[in-house]
């Protein structure tokens, strides 16, 4: 009976059961392969290829066109002539993305003093060209909420990731074998775009034809520039202030709350998003019901696990990294706490956006970087990474704030 229920629901291509399979798979996957490489590379390997990253994610982030978000909010399906001017306008996005990564590869790594991370920034450069070169098919997928597709779709890119990142390690690759995963993963998913996933399109440069899309996105691309901040100010300034082998520290604490408590909002950010869009189209009212029931879970299923990390913490670095990574342990206390409301916002994100509240976004996000501007520098230098974690957990904490407030005004 049990295995009956279970086959009817894999049935339906946008059950929630598929947000779960790809939880499992594609974040297991790329936890698993973090961990992996932590404990092979050690601290400060990781803390190379942690300035490629935070490069490639800090240009991305600057330029966010907000194209896919629209998409999905959309009442309607774009055309093809309105598809071929999203594509273009991605591919712009791109080419200039890999064109900075391209010019500023040895700026950055003399900004970070890491003179090794140059050319691992420079070969991040060719992540952008890939991400943007996707089908816009995919975001009718999206929109149409076919979870059974996009699992496999990213199970699939995650695998070859796993598989490529610890092949080329044992190989004596080095770092560089992290973004040559990431690589390979988004060879695959750009394939699969043109294969399993192609719309029609008709590119066209007549960016004024998705004026509605740029519209909406604008909201998104403001706060995305203001979430780079915030991501990421914490990583630049411990990597420019105290070293790449205590930002690989960071890093990894960061990384194992960020797997453990938000990652687990994020894949489900996935599914509310277009869900709540769909709901908020149907019945405004039964949008709101489903979001409060929705966070009455994150809240309690996300404390739980928070607290455990904290109690255990010392087990986990020792057990999953080794010894040359108990420095991170307390770290990773304080990062407990960032992560949960990291997640709680990762829900009330979606839901802003899916009723077409993109303001408020931007609005929380901005109060969250004035509060870590103000913390950060002087944490930084009294506690060090510990000190900047604790920083960033507070602000974070401001933004849940913020977010609730403004929520039980529009929503009472």
């Amino acid at each position: 009976m049990v295995t009956a229920a279970i086959n009817k629901m894999l049935a339906r291509s946008d059950h929630a059961l598929w947000v779960l399979i790809q939880q499992v798979a594609v974040r297991g996957l790329i936890a698993l392969k973090f961990l992996l490489a932590a404990r092979l590379l050690g601290p400060e390997q990781i803390g190379l290829v942690g300035i490629a990253t935070l490069s490639l994610a800090i240009v991305e982030s600057l330029s966010d066109t907000g194209l896919s978000q629209a998409v999905v909010q959309r009442h309607s399906k774009i055309s093809p002539q309105e598809a071929g001017a999203v594509w273009t306008l991605q591919m712009s996005r791109g080419l200039v993305l890999a064109i900075a990564l391209l010019l500023l590869a040895v700026p950055i790594a003399a900004l970070f003093k890491v003179a090794a991370s140059a050319g691992l920034v420079a070969l991040a450069a060719v992540i952008p060209l890939l991400r943007n070169a996707f089908n816009p098919g995919v975001f009718l997928v999206q929109r149409d909420r076919n979870f059974r597709q996009l699992s496999l779709y990213e199970a699939s890119a995650a695998l070859l990731d796993f598989a490529t990142t610890l092949l080329l390690i044992h190989l004596g690759f080095g770092a560089v074998s992290i973004l040559l995963g990431n690589i390979a993963s988004d060879c695959v998913k750009l394939l699969l775009s043109w294969t399993w996933f192609r719309v029609p399109l008709q590119p066209t440069f007549q960016w004024g034809l998705i004026q509605k899309l740029t519209s909406f996105g604008k909201w998104v691309w403001g706060s995305s520039v203001i979430i780079l901040a915030l991501n990421q100010l914490d990583k630049v300034l411990v990597a420019r202030f105290l070293g790449s082998t205590e930002f690989g520290l960071y890093q990894v604490a960061s990384r194992i709350a960020q797997l453990l408590v938000a990652d687990g909002a994020s894949a489900l950010g996935q599914y509310l998003y277009p869900t709540i869009a769909q709901h908020h189209r149907a019945s405004p009212r039964l949008a709101q019901e489903y979001f409060k029931q929705i966070m009455w879970r994150i809240v309690l299923v996300g404390a739980c696990i928070s607290i455990l990390i904290m109690i255990g913490s010392g087990i986990i670095v020792s057990e999953m990294l080794g010894k040359e990574w108990i420095a991170a342990i307390p770290i990773l206390r304080v990062m407990a706490i960032a992560a949960l409301f990291s997640a709680l916002n990762t829900v009330l994100v979606a839901y802003c956006r899916a009723v077409g509240w993109p303001q408020i976004v931007t609005q929380a996000v901005t109060a969250q970087l004035l509060i870590l501007g103000m913390l950060a520098p002087v944490m930084i230098w009294k506690f060090g990474s510990v000190g900047m974690a604790s920083a960033s957990a507070f602000a974070l904490a401001i933004a849940t704030a913020f977010f609730i407030s403004k929520l039980t005004k529009s929503l009472s």
